[in-house]
């Protein structure tokens, strides 16, 4: 975490008490508390080395892992009937339409708000075929699969006992 700090408590709370000792221990800060001498040298001093043994003593890494390690195979897994559609807004979906009419595709889904639809292939057809087709279509922007995730720590929701 924090590489350029000693591995030593022992070296850091000296060089600590090297940088806040002054003669004595005390600063004068005669502006802020109204000409009084304000003693704050060694319990700053403790306070600043329990923090720092905190922080070096702190050896917990948590890994963050990503959707392709979350996975057990290399390869992400997908639908193999419905495949997702994105087109363009000033287009409009009017051409896009007329194709599923032609090649005989079904809506699954249409996503209004991000321009797209999840289609499912005719059954006569292969995905990738279809995808190809549909790669053609005036208007269109993407042609994707529909990919399937699979958590591999599912929620569990906590039950409460009264």
């Amino acid at each position: 975490m924090m590489n350029y700090l000693p591995k030593d408590p022992a070296i850091l709370v000296s060089s600590v008490n090297m940088l806040l000792r002054d003669e004595g221990g005390t600063r004068d800060v005669d502006n802020i508390v109204g000409g009084d001498q304000f003693r704050y040298g060694i319990p700053l001093i403790l306070i600043v080395q329990i923090a720092l043994i905190f922080l070096c003593s702190c050896g917990t890494k948590k890994e963050v892992l990503s959707v392709a390690h979350a996975t057990h195979s290399d390869v992400i897994e997908h639908s193999p009937n419905v495949f997702l559609v994105m087109y363009d807004a000033e287009t409009g979906k009017e051409p896009l339409q007329k194709a599923i009419k032609e090649y005989g595709c079904e809506v699954i889904y249409d996503y209004r708000n991000i321009n797209g639809m999840a289609l499912r292939k005719p059954e006569s057809k292969t995905l990738e075929e279809t995808m190809q087709y549909f790669k053609k279509v005036k208007g269109v922007l993407t042609v994707e699969y529909d990919h399937v995730y699979h958590l591999t720590d599912p929620v569990k929701p906590r039950l409460e006992i009264r």
